[in-house]
């Protein structure tokens, strides 16, 4: 038995099946527990396999996105008066502005949130599956500024 599984691994490598491999000894014990058939085990070994992948794919997302270390609106405080309600930000949360394909242009004074709700915003597309970058005006400013300067040199 020690050895099949030590094979299902070396398998799982050569084959880049990264969450199979972690997961398999998991899905044998409930496959032995509830005496699941082939056909269920199978489809559980690519439920994993696909969940896992999946995961990656969303961290790979949001570092690539390089959001600020506060970003989740699951933490907003909506006693904090701003002007957003909690029905207009949950309406925001939906993502249909990115699909009709909207800009969002957060404007008003500092401290009140603008950049955490621009990431809340943006982690919550990638999460979604979208591909995004948070930047902030000060960052698109200064790299606008620089294509300016390379492209005058």
């Amino acid at each position: 038995m020690m050895e099949t599984k030590q094979l299902i691994r070396s398998y799982c490598r050569q084959f880049k099946m990264g969450g199979l491999a972690t997961g398999l000894d998991q899905m044998l014990i409930e496959a032995e527990t509830n005496n699941i058939g082939y056909l269920e085990y199978t489809v559980n070994l690519f439920k994993t396999e696909a969940s896992h992948r999946e995961y990656n794919d969303v961290q790979k997302r949001l570092k690539s996105a390089r959001l600020p270390h506060f970003h989740d609106l699951k933490t907003y405080d909506y006693s904090f008066e701003n002007g957003l309600s909690k029905a207009r930000l949950n309406q925001l949360r939906e993502l249909d502005w990115l699909d009709q394909i909207y800009n969002i242009v957060l404007m008003g004074p500092s401290g009140i949130g603008k950049t955490f709700l621009a990431a809340g915003l943006c982690a919550d597309a990638v999460q979604k599956g979208y591909k995004a970058y948070f930047r902030t005006m000060e960052e698109i400013i200064n790299m606008l500024k620089m294509k300016d300067y390379t492209a005058t040199v």
